[in-house]
């Protein structure tokens, strides 16, 4: 009885020896690489008529609202700190242009969040003004205004 106690308790030794001698037996792998990804490009924020949000009025030697519409056309959201005049002051009407004495206040200091593939209307209160040597043909006239938009990612 001895001996089969013996030829057990070594049975069993191999056995746990063998799993062990299996486990360290097989391989085992590691390493090293790179994955990849790519950048998108931005899209130029760009504007668009928004002349219905304006209510005070131009008028000679008086300052009047300015509205602007930022388009977003990225996939995530832009935050403008600043809107800048980037041209001449045109109307519908030639005898009344820039040489009439309209200007636009920069507006600079700003964060207007315009969100991924959205826009944001502004109203810029006071930002155009006529001077008093504005003639007759400015009357009632809608003024376009260029304007340079900066911004960066939200």
């Amino acid at each position: 009885m001895r001996h089969w106690k013996k030829l057990a308790a070594l049975g069993v030794a191999l056995v746990t020896f063998a799993g062990i001698g299996l486990a360290w037996a097989a391989w085992t792998a590691g390493g090293t690489g790179s994955g990849s990804a790519k950048a998108g490009t931005a899209k130029a924020l760009t504007t668009s008529d928004a002349s219905a949000s304006v209510v005070n009025l131009l008028y000679p030697s008086g300052s009047a609202d300015v509205a602007v519409t930022i388009n977003n056309p990225n996939p995530y959201p832009v935050t403008v700190s600043s809107v800048t005049g980037n041209g001449a002051i045109t109307s519908g009407n030639t005898t009344c242009d820039a040489s009439n004495g309209v200007t636009f206040t920069n507006q600079t200091g700003l964060s207007i969040v315009v969100p991924a593939n959205g826009n944001v209307t502004k109203v810029f209160a006071n930002a155009a003004s006529m001077s008093n040597a504005s003639v007759d043909a400015c009357q009632g006239q809608t003024f376009t205004i260029p304007v340079s938009i900066s911004g960066a990612s939200s």
